[in-house]
């Protein structure tokens, strides 16, 4: 039996970029709506008359719904797909950002990108049925080295060893001035070698003092040089500066219902924060939320619950649940209705078990 046939490759065709997409993709329905929105209103500048040209804000914003619907989150794979992807090639018309480009146009937008994703978002409600979301956090790297990022211990521990270097090139310089005959030091250990490294150590305890005594001041755990809201955490490779950006994702249409860009260096207690966007833009109905053992935190289930969304959290291996204390408030609570008023009163009249093991 003969194989399906394939198109020659070689063949010339004559034809427009637009055939390339479907009628039906939602590429386009994209396109039309971001083209649809004055962006003055949601804070975005005019591009600068002089100097070299810009990439079109619009373009960046499709690519970023596009992105989110399609599953593509990284800036590489996104900027990848403006090389490969045909619908991306389509939406931004041939144009290829590369990572940082597209990096950096998130960092300086956030704010109108998250007004743009929950426009977006209750434009297409009426034509979609939500899901529960998905909560999840993820290390987006600062530019901030970890040599350039500080906590209390890691600042006494370099004070410390600074204080004992002092200490040692004092005790050389004064052997030095109690020898007659400087020839018998060897060239690395100089006066001047000595005197310089001396000064030098001297100013960085100096500055080093100084930012310890800034965080006493303010009573922040850290401290980056570079990129003074970036906090040292845990990824994948280790430890980095980072930052830990929340995402609610949409089970049904893999859409970004809502993102919160945080500095917290674990995910304990963000549930209900990250989802605070969804139950401001629902009117009545319960949430449900899923997310992993990382975010498992009694109070912040808690104050889901009282804010009409159910929270599935994963709870540690053999751990069944949590036991809390809250206040009875007495009330007629209707424990058949799905609305998020009577789940807040079932809860405090404690006429239900609260489950958040997934």
């Amino acid at each position: 039996m003969p194989y399906v046939s394939a198109f020659d490759r070689t063949q010339v065709m004559m034809c427009s970029w637009d055939s390339f997409v479907d009628p039906e993709s939602i590429a386009r329905l994209i396109e039309a709506f971001v083209n649809s929105l004055d962006l003055i209103k949601y804070g975005v500048k005019e591009a600068a008359v002089e100097g070299r040209p810009s990439y079109d804000p619009k373009g960046m914003y499709k690519l970023y719904i596009y992105g989110s619907r399609k599953g593509i989150r990284s800036s590489r794979k996104l900027s990848e797909s403006c090389r490969v992807n045909l619908e991306v090639k389509w939406m931004m018309g041939g144009v290829k950002p590369d990572f940082r480009t597209i990096s950096d146009f998130r960092k300086d937008n956030i704010d109108s990108l998250k007004k743009i994703f929950h426009e977006f978002n209750q434009r297409i409600s009426g034509a979609v049925e939500w899901g529960f979301s998905s909560v999840d956090g993820s290390k987006f790297l600062a530019n901030n080295a970890k040599d350039n990022n500080f906590t209390k211990s890691k600042l006494d521990d370099r004070i410390k060893w600074l204080n004992a270097h002092t200490d040692e090139y004092l005790r050389i310089l004064k052997e030095m001035d109690e020898q007659e005959e400087q020839e018998v030091t060897p060239e690395k250990f100089t006066r001047e070698v000595i005197e310089e490294k001396l000064k030098e150590a001297q100013e960085r305890l100096a500055r080093y003092e100084g930012y310890r005594k800034m965080m006493e001041e303010t009573g922040v755990s850290q401290m980056s040089l570079t990129d003074a809201d970036a906090r040292l955490m845990k990824n994948k490779n280790g430890f980095a500066v980072a930052y830990n950006p929340q995402t609610a994702v949409d089970s049904e249409t893999h859409l970004i219902r809502d993102f919160e860009m945080t500095n917290q260096v674990t995910d304990h207690g963000m549930l209900a924060s990250t989802m605070e966007g969804i139950r401001e833009a629902t009117t009545g109905g319960i949430l449900e939320a899923v997310a992993d053992k990382g975010y498992e935190n009694s109070e912040d289930m808690v104050k889901c619950l009282e804010n009409g969304i159910i929270p599935h959290v994963i709870m540690d291996d053999g751990k069944g649940g949590d036991e809390i204390e809250i206040p009875y408030v007495e009330s007629d609570a209707d424990t058949s209705s799905t609305t998020a008023e009577e789940l807040k009163k079932a809860f405090m009249q404690g006429r239900f078990r609260k489950r958040t093991k997934k």
